[in-house]
């Protein structure tokens, strides 16, 4: 036999070798190829240069993927918009297992199906090496899946920047020690069983710490501190957004300028976002540009039903403040109606393939707010629970992308559409201050567009917001406001615009409800002088002037020159408007007020008697103005000294305004606040303090600690301490009342010196007669300086400091001073008003005294009564009454036409104190 020769049997399967029937098989096992573990598959990014550690982040990524039992699978989707660092988030953590041993480290990119599937299919080449490398990719990867569900080796798989849930849909890995990471901008592609972590943007320190290292370490020379002297202002001026903080880094090393400047060339809107973060600007590995970071995720959410909305939606976000808009603002009616015609010009377009499912139709709002959640999936919004509803917030630099592709007339009038939908849904009624902050926040944002809301005149909602700051009492803050919208009026208008006048109108107003009266009163009168010219001596406008200057007057100090200003105009109003326009009965109103403060209470409850009479017929039992007018006829009842019929008043009132106008309606608050106080004038000062303790609450929920309504009950209520006994808890109210009054309103506004006129009152009353002298000689040289000698005021403290002097033991200086005040008053004020009366009354008790010790000791019965009567309501009764005792809520004020925003066209400030 010969020898036998070689063959290739390397193919074959049973090969005969040979003559003679007999079969020899030659078997050889290679070995199988080693697997070094650890084993890391795939690259993460580099870190980044002045890589921020993000502790809270990755605090919680580690907590949720630490394990626990053994069986159970750890995973995390960490989610955020683009480019706040999720992807660097995750190479952190990527990196601490590759040095705490974790035995198979595989890195995804998981922008697509197709790379999750190569990626998977790879990673099972390196895991089984010996394994049958037929198949699909699909194969492969269903294998490399089985093998992480079997494995007791130890594993972390992350995914970086899934794209969509149907991306990741049966390729989302398992078993029983692995752990899973994923980044995404989306909030849908996690199993159920997912911990998910938010990644925002930089806290403030660690943006201010990331972009001078950056600049800094990325310089080939030492930088100079000027260069850096306005990272922390740049830092917030970009939203901390860790993108656009490493790409403005890299223009300012490149081209050599600084903060400061680049600061400049952002705040410029017409430089679009590629010159402001350039290609060639791309830093620590980022994929994208600022300009590119939200352009795939925002086809995307325009893709999802309804096909469409997503774009025009996320663009009146882009006007609206970043802090957070209400959901409400995409579901009024000027939105709706935006978001219609977006979707029609955009169906109408050739080669769009017809409308989505909206259709022609008009978008609904519960469409509009699937839109916004579609914005929320793809991270482009948040759109969560907030204050009273749904908030949605967007970061500054989204907006601007949204913005890129309009032209300038596009942006106008998206400006002026989000202006119609913020006004749409003010409420008429301001009872909330946080939903009042957030409307103002996002008026300023809309109205921060180059003039735009000032085009052809201004809109309303520049006018509302103005109105807003004074009727939620942030007056000093709602005169700041009125004095830029005039200035501004007057550039953008011309200084004889109507717009203008109204805005100067508006200054007026709330000057003299920040406290100065006088100021306001000069500023009406110069604006009355133009409205006559430019209007007319008829013009409602300049009739509304003319009845509030009236009121200015009456405010200083001179309340019989208002009565006499008011009948003039009432026959003005009749000859313009007729007897029974809400004007007219506007200026009887006023003409009762006035007569009553300048000291004819009867009088005054007579006219209110007959006005209420010919506003029941003409506009009905429950309109505003007729409520307003029985209000102050409880008061005028009460000051004519019939408390018990301003009890029945009133009581009655509160029902009827509960009823018509809501238990937290500011008037409704008012009507039980001078409930309260003619309880305690009917002589149940403990009751009276009861209530008022309850409306202080109510108050504070209402309207807050700070506004000026809640501190006037804070003064009624010490009061009412006081009287029921207790002149030192009054004490303690009022010396803790004090500070926050001046800290709100000022030093010298009246509710400021009212309460330093109880206080010193009441210190009196608690044994400590000089300490009241002294307070009231320093209240008599401020009211002499701020508001002259003749004011009801200063005549009023003159009073009081006699009194007290007196008190203190020199009854013959109490002598003096009231003889001396006796003919001021006689001529100011007239015989027969109650100041002078009580003055009057002083003297006749000091001239009367058989024993002119007591009264020099100030301890005689009829001395302490009259200390008594005085605090019933001390005179500083104009200034106190005119701020503190609700008289807003029974009166009825005009306003020219552009501040009107009720149907009455009551007062834009709040109705009541």
């Amino acid at each position: 036999m010969s020898e036998p020769s070689n063959v290739d049997a390397r193919h074959g399967q049973g090969i005969q070798i040979g003559e003679g029937g007999r079969q020899y098989n030659t078997w050889t096992v290679l070995p199988r190829e080693s697997i070094t573990w650890p084993l890391q598959i795939g690259r993460p990014p580099l870190r980044a240069r002045a890589y921020q550690r993000r502790r809270t982040a990755a605090r919680q990524i580690a907590e949720a993927l630490s394990g626990g039992r053994p069986v159970v699978l750890s995973q995390a989707v960490a989610f955020g918009g683009g480019g706040v660092g999720k992807t660097q988030l995750a190479a952190d953590f990527f990196a601490q297992q590759r040095t705490q041993g974790t035995e198979l480290l595989l890195w995804v990119n998981a922008s697509s199906r197709g790379s999750i599937l190569a990626a998977y299919a790879s990673a099972l080449r390196l895991v089984e090496p010996d394994s049958d490398r037929g198949g699909s990719t699909d194969q492969a990867a269903e294998r490399f899946l089985g093998w992480l569900g079997t494995t007791s080796r130890s594993w972390l798989v992350v995914l970086d920047d899934v794209t969509t849930p149907s991306d990741i849909r049966g390729l989302w890995p398992e078993g029983p020690i692995g752990r899973v990471l994923a980044t995404t901008r989306r909030r849908d592609v996690m199993p159920g069983d997912t911990r998910l972590i938010s990644v925002s943007v930089f806290t403030p320190d660690e943006a201010k710490e990331y972009l001078s290292r950056r600049i800094s370490e990325g310089s080939p020379d030492p930088v100079d501190p000027g260069v850096l002297a306005q990272a922390r202002e740049l830092a917030e001026d970009l939203g901390r957004l860790p993108v656009a903080l490493a790409q403005a880094a890299a223009v300012i090393v490149n081209e050599a300028v600084s903060c400061a400047e680049y600061r400049r060339r952002f705040a410029d809107r017409s430089m679009a976002l590629q010159q402001l973060f350039p290609v060639e600007a791309v830093a620590d590995e980022y994929q994208h540009t600022v300009a590119t970071t939200w352009s795939l995720a925002m086809e995307l959410a325009d893709q999802l039903s309804p096909v469409g909305l997503a774009r025009p939606a996320l663009q009146i976000a882009a006007m609206t403040d970043p802090n957070g808009a209400p959901e409400t603002l995409w579901t009024s009616h000027p939105a709706l109606d935006f978001l219609t015609t977006q979707l029609r010009s955009a169906a109408a377009r050739p080669g769009t393939g017809g409308a989505g499912p909206a259709g022609p139709q008009k978008v609904t709002a519960a469409q509009a707010r699937t839109a916004l959640r579609n914005l929320h999936r793809l991270s482009l919004v948040s759109h969560e629970p907030g204050h009273g509803g749904f908030m949605v917030r967007v970061h500054a630099l989204v907006q601007r992308a949204a913005l890129e592709s309009l032209e300038p007339a596009q942006r106008s009038e998206l400006a002026r559409v989000t202006a119609d939908a913020l006004e749409s849904i003010w409420p008429g009624v301001e009872n909330d201050p946080e939903q009042s902050r957030l409307l103002r926040q996002n008026a300023a944002a809309v109205a921060s567009w180059n003039g735009v809301l000032w085009c052809p005149r201004g809109h309303g909602i520049l006018f509302r917001a103005g109105q807003s700051l004074g009727e939620l009492g942030l007056l000093k803050d709602a005169v700041a406001y009125w004095l830029d919208m005039a200035a501004t009026a007057a550039r953008q208008l011309g200084p004889d615009h109507p717009d203008t006048l109204a805005s100067r109108h508006g200054l007026a107003y709330w000057t003299g409800e920040a406290g100065d009266a006088a100021g306001a009163a000069r500023t009406l009168t110069e604006l009355l002088t133009d409205q006559r010219r430019i209007m007319g001596d008829d013009h409602p406008d300049t009739l509304a002037t003319r009845h509030n200057l009236a009121d200015l007057h009456g405010a200083v100090g001179d309340p019989a020159g208002a009565v006499a200003e008011l009948s003039e105009l009432h026959g003005w109003c009749v000859r313009v408007f007729g007897d029974e326009h809400p004007d007219t009965l506007g200026v009887r109103h006023g003409l009762a007020y006035w007569t009553g403060e300048a000291g004819d209470a009867a009088g005054a409850a007579r006219t209110l008697t007959e006005l209420l009479t010919d506003q029941r017929q003409i506009m009905g039992d429950d309109h505003p103005d007729t409520l307003a007018t029985r209000h102050g006829l409880g008061r005028w009842q009460g000051e004519g000294g019939d408390p018990e019929s301003a009890l029945e008043t009133l009581g009655e009132l509160l029902a009827d305004r509960g009823r018509v106008l809501g238990d937290d309606h500011p008037d409704t608050l008012a009507t039980r606040h001078n409930l309260a106080r003619w309880r305690g004038a009917a002589g149940d000062p403990a009751g009276a303090a009861d209530l008022f303790a309850q409306l202080l609450a109510d108050r504070m929920r209402v309207l807050g600690g700070d506004h000026p309504h809640t501190l006037a009950t804070c003064y009624r209520l010490a009061d009412c301490q006081g009287r029921a006994g207790d002149a030192a808890a009054a004490v303690r109210m009022l010396t803790d009342l004090l500070p926050n009054q001046q800290r709100v309103l000022g030093d010298h506004h009246p509710h400021t010196l009212a309460t330093r006129d109880a206080l010193a009152y009441w210190c009196g009353i608690d044994g400590d007669p000089a300490e009241a002298a002294r307070a009231f000689q320093d209240l008599l040289s401020g009211s002499v300086r701020l508001l002259g000698p003749n004011h009801l005021h200063t005549l009023a403290t003159r009073h009081s400091l006699a009194l007290w002097r007196g008190a203190a033991g020199d009854a013959a200086a109490a002598m003096r001073m009231l003889t001396d005040l006796l003919p001021n008053q006689q001529r100011v004020l007239g015989d027969h008003h109650p100041h002078t009366l009580a003055t009057r009354d002083a003297l006749a008790y000091l001239e009367e005294q058989p024993d002119r010790s007591a009264a020099n000791a100030g301890t005689g019965d009829g001395w302490q009564e009259l200390l008594w009567l005085a605090g019933a309501d001390r005179p500083h009764t104009l200034a106190t009454r005119h701020h503190l005792a609700d008289w807003r809520s029974g009166r009825i004020r005009r306003l020219p036409s552009g501040l009107r925003t009720q149907p009455s066209g009551r007062s834009a400030g709040p109705q009541g104190v």
